[in-house]
């Protein structure tokens, strides 16, 4: 998954790094209940199902569920059930946010309930659609302010205004799943508000993406599907086309014009990047994909090729492996800076100013996620400031006169892949059995119950990275060594004692380790341990000396920390990864090892893709085109050219499938069907 040319996906510690690993045809209601991935539409008007074109669209397969605002009514299910489309009610449980009496919520909950009794597939109830927003019906009195709490009472008074505020929603999150014909599901906005609404009772979450106001897509991923494994639930991603820069949804002229809102590209890679990293849902806000004459615009085309491939070509291709956890604390609040709003050093919606822990975590994000600090801004655009932010009118004229927005639509590349989640430190035994290697991450240490857990599963084979300021005399016997006493030093070198030479390093602050049991593999210039490695049954220890694995003005990760990670992440990588930077993710399903990749620059890339030979293995096929790609094996390991164009998406899988399951794909290049019906 590294490279040796790319600084963002390269190298390790030397001699460590291995390779591991016309109208399209209508949907039958049997296809439909055997998909496991629900691609929502919103129609969010009163009577919104009646809009012409949902019915278009379901019979186009562009969509197999729908979201609907009250009123709740027979004629929801006389248009979903002869496509047995999902149904999901966009209706806050709470009267305040609701903005109607509670009486009238529980006459739609009735109606919705009713129509579940006979629906083809479950039926959700959307009760806290953007719950946690800034502003709004749901802090209509203003939100909870954090200055001057610690984090654990800002938590508590986060947690306790949702509580205080609507009981009459809390009581029916806490209605046992069992004896109710409803699932529950939230819109979240922040990504460290996930783990609160599964807390709260929520059966499917997702998160809010897209609009500029809030964070990411591939940092969100992360936070959100880690919590979804946590809590044992489904996540799924909402989809909004509006860009506030541009105060506009994606909308079109009659020439196809893009207007305002984000480009058809922009919300393609999204969907993309969504389901092949995981998502179970993808739910698409309100938004118009036909022109007046009902033909499909740019946006349509794209969500009708999305839809032909999740649903119906290449529905397994959505099974990424996620090896590697992110444990941070429960209380942290850390959200990752983003668009024109949210670029303070600060966490708890900006109000407590960043403690070490916190510059450490936003260092792994920049290193991690290239790019996702830009995200809702135009860096470089001529409409745009010095900070990136654009003028609303200039940026509608330079719409309007046909320019590109792609180049000014920043998503992140991946250094490791869309391949980590995001745990806290309450997950249970069961949840950390999921992982192979934890790295503990900011203001973040091991309690009691929290410590067992861990040492009992590194004994089994697991890898922890663990750094000095997060660990307790508690912790010695687990680290093999002890790095929380005497006084605290500074350094401006290191080397791999297996080498001779020390490379220069930023000023960094550090404790010196004294090892016990644990091997020293770093040093300093004043020839102290910066670096050790525990055995621990089948696993490992790693201690690191450096405060928070960072300079000392905070500014950056050093150099062994990033090898120390790339080192160990990598060891559990499906693929190794040549070429320029680009966002990517891994996955794994019956027969096949899938690497995707999502370009997200205005140049084609090109490099080199290597996967350990599959046992049995019979080809290799690239999915968005649906054609055989030429490969080589040297060494058990497979061997490909990858190429993606500017701004597009390729999904490449490593087969060794039975002949009589392969779908029969084109030996040279086909087109893509894109219907304007």
């Amino acid at each position: 998954m590294k490279s040796c040319k790319n600084p963002l996906i390269r190298g390790s510690i030397p001699g460590l790094f291995a390779i591991l690993a016309v109208f399209p045809p209508v949907i039958s209601a049997q296809e439909q209940s055997m998909a496991s991935f629900t691609f929502y539409q919103e129609y969010f008007a009163p009577r919104g199902y009646l809009d012409p074109q949902l019915e278009r669209n379901l019979n186009q397969g562009m969509t197999n569920g729908i979201v609907i605002a009250p009123p709740v009514e027979r004629g929801v299910s006389r248009l979903t059930d002869p496509y047995a489309a999902s149904l999901m009610l966009r209706l806050a449980g709470s009267s305040v946010p609701a903005a109607m009496p509670e009486t009238a919520i529980e006459k739609e909950s009735a109606a919705l309930a009713d129509l579940a009794e006979t629906a083809p597939n479950p039926v959700l109830w959307n009760l806290m659609p953007e719950w946690d927003q800034s502003g709004g019906l749901w802090v209509s009195k203003g939100r909870p302010r954090y200055i001057g709490l610690t984090r654990a009472a800002a938590v508590n008074a986060f947690q306790t205004y949702y509580t205080a505020s609507f009981p009459t929603l809390i009581q029916r999150l806490k209605a046992p799943q069992q004896a109710r014909n409803l699932r529950l599901a939230a819109i979240t906005d922040y990504s460290p508000n996930v783990f609160t609404a599964y807390e709260m009772g929520v059966d499917l979450q997702m998160l809010e993406r897209g609009i500029d106001e809030l964070g990411d897509l591939s940092t969100g991923i992360a936070f959100l599907r880690g919590a979804a494994a946590q809590h044992g639930k489904e996540w799924g991603i909402d989809m909004s086309t509006w860009r506030s820069t541009t105060n506009m949804a994606t909308t079109y002229t009659a020439d196809g014009v893009l207007q305002g809102g984000w480009s058809e590209s922009y919300v393609r890679r999204h969907y993309y990047a969504a389901f092949l990293a995981g998502a179970r849902t993808i739910q698409n806000e309100a938004t118009n994909y036909r022109f007046a004459n009902g033909t499909l615009n740019p946006l349509g085309l794209v969500t009708e090729e999305f839809a032909d491939f999740a649903l119906r070509r290449h529905p397994d291709a959505g099974q990424p492996k996620i090896n590697i956890a992110i444990l941070i604390s429960h209380s942290a609040g850390f959200d990752p800076k983003h668009g024109v709003y949210d670029q303070r050093d600060a966490v708890w919606y900006q109000d407590i100013p960043y403690a070490d822990g916190d510059y450490m975590a936003n260092n792994f994000f920049r290193l991690a996620y290239p790019n996702h600090w830009l995200h809702g801004l135009a860096p470089g655009a001529t409409f745009s400031n010095s900070s990136g932010v654009p003028n609303q009118s200039a940026f509608r004229s330079f719409l309007a006169s046909g320019g590109d927005p792609k180049p000014f639509e920043p998503m992140p590349f991946t250094r490791w892949g869309d391949n980590l989640d995001i745990i806290t430190d309450t997950a249970p035994a069961k949840v950390l059995n999921r992982y192979k290697a934890i790295f503990m991450l900011g203001d973040v240490s091991l309690n009691g119950r929290l410590r067992g857990d861990i040492a009992a599963w590194v004994d089994r084979g697991g890898i922890l990275i663990i750094n000095a300021a997060q660990a307790t005399l508690a912790d010695e016997e687990l680290l093999g060594a002890s790095g929380n006493s005497g006084p605290i030093k500074e350094a401006s070198s290191f080397r791999w004692v297996t080498q001779a030479d020390y490379r220069r390093q930023p000023v960094y602050a550090y404790l010196p380790l004294r090892p016990a049991t644990a091997e020293v593999l770093a040093d300093n210039e004043a020839a102290d341990p910066i670096l050790t490695r525990n055995i621990v049954g089948a696993g490992e220890v790693y201690l690191t000396a450096p405060s928070y694995m960072q300079a000392k003005d905070r500014s950056q990760l050093l150099d062994v920390s990033i090898e120390l990670l790339d080192m160990v992440f990598n060891r559990f990588a499906s693929a190794r990864i040549t070429g320029a930077p680009i966002e990517f993710v891994t996955g794994e399903a019956e027969g096949k090892i899938l690497v995707s990749l999502i370009n997200n620059s205005a140049a084609d890339w090109t490099g080199e893709i290597a996967v350990r030979t599959p046992k049995g293995f019979i080809r290799v096929a690239e999915y968005i085109t649906d054609q055989v790609v030429d490969s080589s094996i040297d060494s058990h390991i497979v061997l490909i050219t990858g190429a993606v164009p500017a701004f597009d998406v390729r999904v490449y899988s490593f087969e060794s499938i039975p002949p009589a399951s392969r779908p029969t794909l084109a030996s040279s290049p086909i087109r893509l069907k894109r219907s304007r019906q």
